[in-house]
């Protein structure tokens, strides 16, 4: 039975009615393998750019990085999970990783693996993404400057490792441009990329600008009906405030009024204590006697 959306793309994680030790490892994990799913994004782009054997070997070792800790992962995973095959099913994404980066590790050249890595590059951007909601503050006016420096170095490092990679881009100014327009989804085709690596690089360079311009939609939504919550929430407080204060003042005079009625009474009480005492202390008179 799938418990979550993303369980149609493979990505569904942990289901929360799992166990707690599923979850707890889930959480520690979260970010390590985010990092190493980055990793598939330079490991297509230094196989399958012109450089030296070296860096083609550095691809080969951050394949097999990927390969190991992927596969790590999935075993521990459905070793801690009260459902494995249900978390297998729901996670069948990263089945797919691991075979690519096996294939890949072990130097199959095929025209799949091509396919197989930007699967990867692309499942490195969903959770990254899926991570990015996790972060409330986005979604608020609080998050603005956050979102604007996050665009800002993602446009300059995309725009550097098109000018590094695509021989026709001339300048680095070229590579700014074509990844704004790009990521904008654009297009004027003034400058557009070349080769292969480029042109998975500007796949990415789509869902990234498209996840960035999401983001910054919910932002100025935010801005907007987050500063009339505010106020609403405000006016709220000052007249809940206010309405503790006037229940205080009837409670403080009810208070005092039940005070001075005891007093009046406890005052009553000793006059009349007071009176029996004259009267039992007074000598008894001749009618008495008699």
């Amino acid at each position: 039975m799938t418990h979550s959306p993303l369980a149609w793309i493979g990505l569904a994680g942990i289901t929360p009615d799992d166990n707690a030790r599923a979850l707890g490892w889930q959480k520690r994990l979260h970010w390590l393998m985010v990092g190493v799913a980055l990793l598939s994004l330079p490991a297509y782009l230094l196989s399958t750019a012109e450089l030296s054997p070296m860096w083609h070997a550095v691809a080969s070792v951050l394949d097999f990085v990927i390969l190991v800790a992927f596969t790590g992962e999935l075993v521990w995973m459905m070793w801690v999970s009260s459902h494995p095959f249900r978390y297998l099913f729901e996670n069948w994404l990263n089945v797919i990783i691991i075979l690519g980066a096996g294939a890949a590790a072990l130097g199959a050249a095929t025209e799949w693996i091509a396919v197989v890595r930007a699967m990867r590059a692309a499942v490195a951007v969903l959770v990254v993404v899926r991570t990015a909601t996790e972060f409330r503050v986005l979604f608020t006016r609080k998050g603005a400057p956050m979102l604007v420096g996050i665009a800002v170095l993602t446009v300059l490092v995309l725009g550097a490792l098109f000018y590094w990679l695509d021989p026709k881009i001339q300048t680095f100014a070229d590579g700014l441009w074509l990844t704004f327009i790009t990521g904008a989804t654009v297009g004027y085709g003034d400058v557009v990329p070349s080769t292969n690596a480029t042109r998975l690089l500007a796949v990415l360079t789509v869902l990234v600008g498209v996840a960035l311009m999401t983001l910054f939609t919910g932002n100025v939504v935010a801005f907007f009906v987050g500063g009339e919550e505010a106020r609403m929430r405000q006016e709220l407080q000052r007249d809940l405030v206010t309405l503790r204060a006037e229940i205080q003042t009837l409670l403080d005079a009810r208070e005092l009024r039940r005070t001075a009625e005891l007093l009046e009474e406890i005052r009553s009480l000793r006059e009349e204590i007071a009176a029996l005492r004259a009267h039992a202390a007074a000598p008894p008179s001749p009618s008495d006697r008699e």
